[in-house]
């Protein structure tokens, strides 16, 4: 079997890496990409390797799909209330427009506790865009009637909604600039490329849907959530 994927058909992130680490690995059309952030002297300072040099990779492995599903919680107390917060995370860097609306991810509530009717959570996009993990997040107030002790939350198939939304695959090319750099070309498509200034690259925004359904497993995978009192 291959040590990594390189097309449509097989787009396995390099299999060395742990879950863990996996998560920080996306694909462009430079190859197989691992974001760290630096510590001491580099603290907060974002780096991105190409640990496999595969030309024109994300393209090759079309779509921007969903490879993981992660809970940012541990727990939810009912009587404190608290914040429902999960991550997906794509084999390639998206970008959020909530301009129709505002995509959200359904967290389903087995209603083991006392009554029913509880759920699904609609999680609303938070942050994220620009890089391959998106946040969704909602908050629930203390004693809320949305949770009972001992209910059940986790995520099913297809749990990615785009509400009027949109998630785009950002483009695939990225052109290398210095900070304050300034042009002659005055057009409307350099400006508006150059307002988009990150880090010292250019990124130009997509038209190309990502795909936003997941497998039963992934949701599986995250784990569940139950409700203390």
């Amino acid at each position: 079997m291959p040590l990594w994927g390189a097309s449509d058909a097989v787009e396995d992130k390099p299999k060395h890496f742990t879950d863990a680490e996996k998560l920080n690995v996306f694909a462009t059309n430079e190859g197989w990409v691992k974001k760290t952030t630096g510590t001491g002297g580099r603290a907060g300072r974002v780096f991105e390797e190409v640990i496999v040099a595969i030309g024109g990779l994300s393209t090759s492995l079309n779509l921007a799909d969903i490879t993981a599903i992660d809970w940012n919680i541990d727990e939810f107390d009912k009587s404190d209330g608290g914040t429902l917060s999960v991550t997906v995370t794509f084999n390639e860097e998206v970008e959020v427009a909530l301009d129709g609306g505002t995509p959200h991810l359904a967290v389903t509530n087995g209603n083991q506790g006392t009554g029913s009717g509880r759920g699904p959570h609609n999680l609303l996009y938070a942050s994220g865009s620009g890089t391959n993990r998106l946040t969704f997040e909602l908050a629930i107030a203390a004693a809320n009637a949305a949770t009972n002790a001992d209910d059940v939350l986790s995520i099913g198939e297809n749990a990615l909604a785009l509400n009027s939304g949109t998630i785009n695959e950002l483009s695939l090319d990225k052109l290398i600039l210095e900070e304050g750099t300034n042009s002659d070309d005055s057009t409307d498509e350099f400006l508006r490329l150059e307002d988009n200034l990150n880090n010292g690259f250019l990124t130009q925004g997509s038209n190309t849907a990502s795909t936003i359904t997941n497998s039963a497993a992934i949701g599986t995978a995250a784990g569940t959530i139950t409700v203390t009192a």
